[in-house]
């Protein structure tokens, strides 16, 4: 096996355990996605009337549907469907080309691969300082002990706009100011609210005065901005109307787009609270928090208001707790602070000092994570009903210590029961980390 075959299999081991748990629930959020793809590979348009009974999250203009959701992850998965169609490969069901492949296909584009592809980002990071199992080692951990790892195998946004935003920072950081707009561009039409990232460093850009990179920079999210206009006057006839503007349910005529002054109860349950907490539901991204906040780069108000990820992210926590549904609605953990999260996992594990103290740390907080992510995965998976106030504690925790794990496709389809089920993946994932060390072992020189 040739060295860079050893480096590959890792990934595609992580790949596989990431897409262990098609998402084919279907909730509105999924559904709302999957109907836009179905209908695009139909009838070559974005009405979803044929499907608008499916899901609650979707939007009512001239006596017509459409999905509410930022466009990207659709049409991300749209153009593979609609060539799996013509080539024959799919059979339409009971609700059309609205089938559970085209959920899992979804969720494989949009969740699995994104999250493994984060990962690997990390690891590769991590490797600068650590010897590679080492760096494997420690995103694996972190990632499995965090909320987003409930969302692989999903097919929402939240992921496929994180895996743009990383590598939005990142391009930047290497001074490709055209490729982070570009990228930058990418999140934001998966995920509206992080227009606030684009816009923090475009205002960073201007006040330091970097001109040329800027232009770069603003250029490369022209066509983000092209593309929300178009779909803007698909579904309002108004390039300056989201399709948040004709929510048909669930929407909040009190407020614009569901906004209003900060929540101090939000803000606690965005960040540390059992119900959608932050620093409850990926516990490390406390400790990585703590210690970049200990750092000199951002021990002066300056050099804070300048950091790339500093403002966006707590305007981002601010936006959020001004929202109607701040909670995210059925959800494991906050589920629209993804983008944070993998944020804090993947720019600032490769910051920690692995010092005793910090090792040990590591491993109390991450067993924790650990135990309530693998055992939500296990048991409830990540919609949970909103009036449940403490998920692990009410839900995840006595169905683990009543021996009742929740099902899956792979179980059904096996006819495995719950319990076998649950050991197949926890065997899987205990094999996945036990090859994937020794390839990565051999690997290093």
């Amino acid at each position: 096996m040739t060295r860079a075959l050893r480096r590959i299999l890792p990934f595609l081991l992580v790949l596989a355990i990431f897409s262990w748990y098609p998402d084919l629930g279907r909730n509105a959020n999924t559904m709302s996605r999957a109907a836009t793809v179905a209908a695009i590979a139909e009838r070559g348009d974005l009405c979803i009337d044929a499907y608008q009974g499916e899901t609650a999250d979707k939007a009512l203009v001239n006596g017509h549907y459409y999905s509410e959701k930022a466009p990207l992850p659709a049409l991300v998965v749209a153009p593979v469907w609609v060539a799996a169609h013509r080539l024959g490969l799919v059979t339409p069901g009971d609700r059309g080309l609205l089938t559970d492949g085209l959920l899992a296909l979804g969720g494989f584009l949009c969740g699995s691969l994104p999250l493994a592809l984060i990962l690997l980002y990390t690891w590769r990071r991590l490797e600068e300082r650590h010897p590679p199992h080492r760096a494997y080692l420690i995103s694996m951990f972190a990632f499995l002990g965090a909320f987003p790892f409930l969302y692989a195998g999903s097919f929402q946004g939240h992921l496929l706009a994180a895996l743009f935003l990383l590598l939005a920072w990142e391009t930047r950081r290497r001074q490709r100011y055209l490729v982070s707009g570009l990228l930058a561009g990418a999140a934001v039409m998966c995920e509206y609210s992080l227009f606030l990232f684009p816009l923090a460093w475009t205002v960073q850009g201007a006040y330091r005065r970097q001109w040329p990179a800027l232009a770069r920079f603003i250029a490369g999210g022209l066509p983000a901005v092209a593309l929300l206009v178009a779909h803007n006057m698909a579904v309002s006839g108004s390039p300056f109307s989201l399709p948040y503007d004709h929510t048909a349910l669930h929407g909040d005529t009190s407020r614009y787009l569901g906004l209003a002054l900060p929540s101090p109860r939000a803000l606690w349950g965005l960040l540390f609270s059992g119900y959608r907490g932050l620093f409850v539901h990926a516990p490390i991204t406390l400790l990585i928090l703590y210690h970049m906040a200990a750092r000199p780069i951002v021990a002066d108000l300056r050099s804070i208001l300048l950091h790339p990820l500093v403002v966006p992210s707590a305007a981002l926590v601010v936006l959020l707790s001004s929202h109607s549904m701040w909670w995210g609605g059925w959800a494991w953990g906050p589920r629209h602070l993804t983008s944070l999260a993998v944020l804090l996992l993947a720019t600032g594990l490769p910051l920690l000092p692995w010092t005793s103290a910090v090792r040990r740390w590591f491993l109390g907080v991450g067993a924790m994570g650990i135990v309530m992510n693998i055992g939500a995965r296990l048991t409830s998976g990540y919609s949970l009903p909103t009036d449940v106030g403490r998920p692990f504690m009410d839900v995840v925790l006595p169905a683990l210590l009543s021996g009742q794990p929740g099902g899956g496709p792979w179980t059904d389809l096996l006819h495995l029961g719950p319990i076998a089920g649950a050991a197949g993946f926890i065997g899987a994932l205990c094999l996945t980390v036990r090859w994937s060390l020794r390839s990565l072992s051999t690997a290093h020189p």
